[in-house]
């Protein structure tokens, strides 16, 4: 099978996943700050950012390089899995042992320190799943991974809100990511390739190679995370919990439309570490369309971010949460950088980039720091929303991410042709804004239905899209709809 099919297949599966997921978790995304409150939401927040640092950590970067090795030499995928494994599990106990000073020296209360403590087992539990995950990625066996996650976010979105409308405690709510994490781990073993056997085994050659190979992986995804969770902790630290439960909410939702690039970059992934390691020409084809379509997509879903913020905030969680209302526009500019950079960052690792893009985003970290400390007590003094200070760093450092990756790319990966789609998809998204803008709050669905229309409208008669382009998204969409057609016919062939 062609790159190209193969990128589309596996896309399809990861779209129908997504789409899927996506609701689910902004069903949560809804429903839990609404219920719990800014306060509880930004301990829950500072416990995410807590054990996201640790996981990386954990993982030590050897997710990325199991993908990458995986897809080069499937042959090798039980003995670099069994070998991370054992890594994984000597490492989760140091983390613990971190996490417990670290809890200890800032004096957290009762309740966050318990959110922190479950937490932290679904966190530990998903490392080790994230095993499984990162070999069935490089396998390409996108079916798998898909309808493990439909399952295991079916069954936390669910039984969140069951436990809700019981108007249970914060508790039992946050525990129930642990029983997704054993449910996802319980399926991926049981459709995990039988080719492929799972064996524990720890190699102090292998697994010192593999810690050496893999810590290039380790500095990019630490600093990522660390880039990410950073704002978190100076806004608790300058300001307060409440105003990161402003922040975590509107990063919340934020999160939920993160699942495009997420599929793309997934997908295309090990294409691209093959092409490139086989010399191949149809690595700059990949990476010219693949930005052309990251930009295509980040813009109206940025921008109309930008414009129903406020009101959509006052919908989902009335006026205690209103303050999120800015933070969630901002948010939407900071989206067309973001998924630019994830189709980047993919796109230089693949091609063994790696430690150039370590160092802008070490840069980006950095300066994340100097603009915290006077961006957050500012906009605290200001307008009263310290959490706007981390917006505007998180926005000023994505873009300067994205000028770093550009010129990091190989010469000639892109082309003149991308500065124009990109050009004329900045003037499209425009046109929605200013069609939308003044009435937005008034009617709010009737604005997003016209701006989409608008959009749509402006794409075609300015042929942002190439034809080639539009016959690839045609196929693309034939394949998931028959994928999803056979799919409901499947109940009836078994029962035959």
């Amino acid at each position: 099978m062609s790159s190209a099919r193969t990128i589309a297949k596996n896309a399809g599966f990861l779209l129908a996943s997504q789409l899927i997921t996506w609701a689910l978790a902004l069903i949560l995304a809804i429903f839990l700050p609404r219920y719990l409150g800014p306060e509880i939401m930004g301990e829950i927040s500072i416990a995410n950012a807590i054990w996201l640092i640790m996981t990386v950590l954990i993982t030590f970067g050897m997710d990325l390089h199991l993908t990458k090795m995986v897809a080069r030499e499937p042959h090798r995928a039980s003995a670099l899995m069994g070998t991370s494994l054992s890594i994984r599990i000597v490492f989760s106990l140091i983390a613990c042992v971190l996490v417990g000073l670290y809890v200890t020296i800032m004096g957290y209360g009762a309740r966050a320190t318990l959110i922190i403590v479950i937490l932290g087992v679904s966190y530990l539990l998903t490392t080790l799943s994230s095993t499984l995950n990162a070999v069935l990625t490089g396998l390409e066996r996108m079916g798998s991974l898909s309808a493990t996650t439909i399952i295991t976010k079916t069954i936390l979105t669910v039984a969140s809100v069951l436990l809700i409308l019981l108007d249970v405690s914060v508790y039992p709510i946050v525990a129930l990511n642990i029983v997704a994490s054993i449910v996802g781990i319980g399926i991926l073993l049981y459709v995990f390739p039988r080719e492929h056997p799972i064996r524990l085994q720890f190699n102090w050659s292998d697994a010192w190679a593999m810690i050496q190979t893999s810590k290039q992986y380790l500095v990019t995804a630490l600093v990522l995370v660390a880039y990410q969770q950073i704002d978190k902790l100076f806004i608790v630290a300058m300001v307060d919990t409440r105003t990161v439960g402003w922040y975590g909410t509107a990063m919340g939702l934020f999160g939920t439309l993160m699942f495009i690039p997420g599929i793309f970059g997934t997908a295309v992934f090990p294409a691209l570490a093959r092409s490139y390691a086989d010399g191949d020409d149809k690595t700059n084809i990949i990476a010219r369309r693949g930005l052309d379509l990251m930009f295509l997509v980040s813009v109206p879903i940025g921008l109309g971010l930008l414009v129903i913020s406020r009101p959509l905030i006052l919908l989902l969680y009335g006026e205690e949460f209103l303050p999120s209302g800015a933070i969630l526009g901002m948010l939407g500019v900071v989206l067309i950088f973001t998924y630019l950079n994830t189709f980047l960052g993919q796109l230089l690792i693949s091609s063994d980039r790696t430690g150039p893009w370590n160092t802008v985003m070490l840069c980006a970290v950095l300066l994340t720091v100097p603009l915290d400390l006077i961006l957050v007590p500012w906009t605290r003094d200001t307008f009263g929303n310290g959490a706007l200070g981390g917006v505007t760093a998180f926005l000023f450092t994505e873009a300067i991410m994205v000028f770093g990756a550009v010129l990091l790319l190989p010469k000639g990966t892109l082309h003149w042709s991308n500065v124009r789609t990109g050009a004329l998809t900045l003037v499209c998204g425009l046109l929605m804004v200013a069609s939308t803008w003044w009435w937005r709050e008034q009617m709010m669905f009737l604005a997003i239905i016209v701006g989409a229309a608008v959009y749509c409208a402006a794409v075609l008669l300015l042929r942002v899209i190439s034809r080639e382009d539009l016959l690839l998204l045609r196929d693309a969409c034939g394949m998931l709809i028959g994928r999803l057609r056979r799919g409901k016919q499947a109940p009836v062939g078994a029962g035959d």
